[in-house]
């Protein structure tokens, strides 16, 4: 899988999309490395002592959900609105299943990775309220 970067363009329209048909939802989510770096290494791609292991890249992936906690809706608090991503492996359909604790088998000789954790990370920092308001994708109106 390579990286993919889009043109600003694609993403300041896409952004404005979203942000149009949504004025009451999360514009966006800062992701701690942290975070990333824990679903990374209950994959195995980064090894105990910090490492890479390049053999699991190829086929490494995380997945995000989407998810509301409504302990607190307010704005300040992006709505409620939550990131969780969660890593993934591949199993012998070569299907990406999540590495959580509550997985079902999926049938496959393979065997899932277990988490250190539940294995969902949560990335709780919406915006608003921390929003890089310099950013071309903040407020993406188009211009004519």
């Amino acid at each position: 899988m390579s990286t993919k970067t889009r043109p600003i363009g694609d993403a300041k329209k896409w952004a404005y999309n979203w942000q149009s048909a949504n004025p009451n939802k999360c514009k966006a989510f800062l992701m701690p490395a942290e975070d990333l770096i824990g679903a990374l290494t209950e994959m195995g791609v980064i090894n105990a002592s910090g490492q890479v292991d390049a053999t699991k890249v190829a086929d490494a992936g995380v997945r995000a959900y989407m998810a509301i906690d409504e302990t607190d809706t307010s704005k300040s608090n992006g709505y409620g609105e939550k990131l969780l991503i969660v890593g993934t492996y591949v199993d012998c359909n070569n299907v990406h299943r999540d590495i959580i604790e509550e997985e079902l088998p999926s049938g496959c000789k393979t065997t899932m990775p277990t988490p250190t954790g539940s294995g969902v990370f949560d990335f709780t920092y919406p915006c608003p309220s921390t929003c890089d308001d310099y950013s071309p994708l903040f407020d993406p109106k188009p211009r004519s």
